[in-house]
């Protein structure tokens, strides 16, 4: 009989602590598992602090990132997928796509190399070309890069600008001055140095019928034949 009592004693025993764990850790967790949330919005913030604050949340943060971009500020948050305010369960995981930092590049030689390609290998590496200036050479073929500043072997950003000398083939046996009228100047510049002339001195006039820098005068005369590459002097509009 005393056996009997012990034996119910121990059920009831472990039928109360079982209940206690229901109610306590088993029923909690089927409980949070169901439960949904509004993803907070975490765009435009630090990526560590977006991801703390998914953590806390209950997800599980994906992050990628992107290349540089000068139009965003790096190690931000720009995108998340699902979008913000979406209602999800807690151990979703959440993609955060995140702005790039500028990486190092050692700046390779591109001399000799076409134009062309050159494009093509500078956007891979996230390189601008800043200016092009071209230039007759009897050495090196037409379009191809003649020299390049900053030189190759310097140590350099993504995102950073180059400059290159191009060539224009062999030198012609003379020169004809181009139109620059109506130009915006950086285009003017390019077509001097397209025509293998020199851009001479720049003046300003202030002028409220053109668009602010657009080449109201040429010191040469549009179709002009040249013997040598001489210089050719502008004004310029400013609206200021």
């Amino acid at each position: 009989m005393k056996k009997i009592v012990s034996y119910i004693f121990i059920l009831i025993i472990i039928a109360i602590f079982g209940l206690i764990t229901l109610n306590s850790i088993v029923l909690p967790l089927i409980v949070n598992t169901n439960k949904s949330i509004y993803l907070p919005d975490c765009r435009n913030i630090d990526y560590r602090i977006g991801k703390q604050k998914l953590d806390s949340l209950g997800f599980i943060s994906n992050i990628i990132f992107k290349e540089f971009n000068d139009n965003q500020i790096p190690f931000t948050i720009i995108e998340t997928s699902p979008k913000p305010f979406t209602k999800l369960k807690s151990g979703r995981i959440i993609k955060l796509i995140v702005a790039g930092d500028k990486k190092d590049i050692i700046l390779e030689s591109f001399i000799d190399k076409s134009i062309r390609n050159t494009y093509l290998e500078l956007n891979r590496m996230t390189i601008a070309i800043d200016t092009l200036i071209y230039e007759y050479n009897n050495d090196i073929p037409k379009d191809y890069i003649i020299s390049q500043y900053p030189k190759a072997g310097k140590l350099i950003k993504s995102g950073d600008e180059i400059v290159f000398i191009v060539s224009q083939g062999k030198a012609p046996n003379y020169y004809m001055t181009p139109n620059l009228i109506n130009m915006n100047l950086p285009r003017a510049k390019e077509t001097i140095s397209k025509a293998g002339l020199l851009i001479g001195n720049i003046e300003y006039e202030f002028n409220t019928k053109y668009l602010n820098n657009t080449v109201l005068e040429q010191s040469k005369t549009s179709g002009m034949k040249l013997s040598f590459p001489a210089k050719i002097d502008l004004i310029v509009s400013k609206d200021k």
